[in-house]
């Protein structure tokens, strides 16, 4: 009975194991040393969100990272049996970058931690800087386009235009702008959409494209208008006047602006009263010469 017991539990114990091991798979080996899963997971933790958030969507970087640390660890064991991190200029570099790293840290996980922006706060934001969301005016339109190279002769530039001619006459005569598009406009990227350009804002377009078509109504056909890309027929189906964004639509986006704001600002009033406790000075001109301003390009 007690050796059936026995072979119950190391069953049970073997099963486990088994269990665990596949929840922390070793992912890489020095010598006779495992690195586990767990043991990545635990560094990739030490690292700011936006770099986890960026690691976790891509395995290869992750792969690279692991080979980084792993060869990183490796060689820096074996520089340290050869005495070279207690050469003088080594401890004193270390002992630097030691000291921005933990300030860095104490920044983001104790200063700026506790930071997080209200709703109040973030209304306050929008109502004050409204003006930096507003969208511009913005039309939607279709076009026709019959293709010139820039560089083309008189003969093909008049030929072009008389055939830009004949698919104009047709559309003021009543056919589907649309269908006409489909069947004739050299614009590749919008030609089996009947021409349309979807809504689009000044700055975009060519010049005399733009000028043309933020002139016409709803429902308006232009004459011929041409730019460096050959002939246009233009036709606006919808215009929009300017608008702001409404405090919904950019709320969230305003968050971690704000937040980061309020962030800064912790951390800078963290080291002015540091500053200001310690009796902290400087003098410029023991570092730069008498004269000199550090501030000039």
């Amino acid at each position: 009975m007690k050796k059936i017991l026995l072979m119950i539990a190391l069953f049970v114990v073997s099963l486990y194991a088994q269990s665990f091991a596949a929840e922390d798979p070793v992912v890489a080996r020095i010598g006779d040393t495992e690195i586990l899963k767990s043991d990545f997971e635990r560094w990739m933790s030490f690292g700011s969100e936006q770099t986890r958030a960026t690691m976790e969507k891509d395995p290869k970087r992750q792969a690279a990272m692991l080979r980084q640390i792993v060869t990183s660890k490796v060689i820096a064991d074996e520089v340290r049996k050869k005495g070279f991190a207690q050469r003088p200029d080594i401890r004193e570099n270390m002992e630097l970058l030691t000291d921005n790293f933990l300030t860095i840290e104490y920044f983001d996980k104790v200063v700026a931690k506790k930071v997080k922006a209200t709703d109040e706060g973030i209304r306050e934001y929008y109502e004050e800087n409204k003006n930096k969301f507003r969208d511009p005016a913005r039309i939607r339109a279709r076009h026709i386009l019959v293709k010139v190279n820039r560089t083309a002769q008189e003969e093909e530039l008049k030929q072009a235009r008389d055939k830009t001619e004949n698919i104009l006459s047709r559309v003021k005569s009543g056919e589907d702008f649309a269908k006409l598009a489909s069947e004739y406009s050299d614009d590749p990227g919008s030609k089996s959409k009947g021409g349309d350009l979807g809504f689009f804002s000044r700055g975009r377009m060519a010049p005399e494209f733009e000028r043309a078509a933020f002139s016409l109504n709803p429902g308006d056909i232009s004459d011929i208008v041409q730019t460096n890309f050959g002939f246009h027929i233009i036709k606006v189906a919808e215009k929009k006047e300017p608008s702001i964004k409404p405090y919904e639509a950019v709320k969230e986006q305003l968050r971690k602006k704000v937040e980061i704001d309020m962030k800064k600002k912790a951390v800078d009033d963290y080291v002015e009263r540091i500053v200001k406790e310690k009796n902290i000075s400087f003098d410029l001109e023991g570092l730069f010469g008498s004269g000199i301003d550090p501030h000039m390009k």
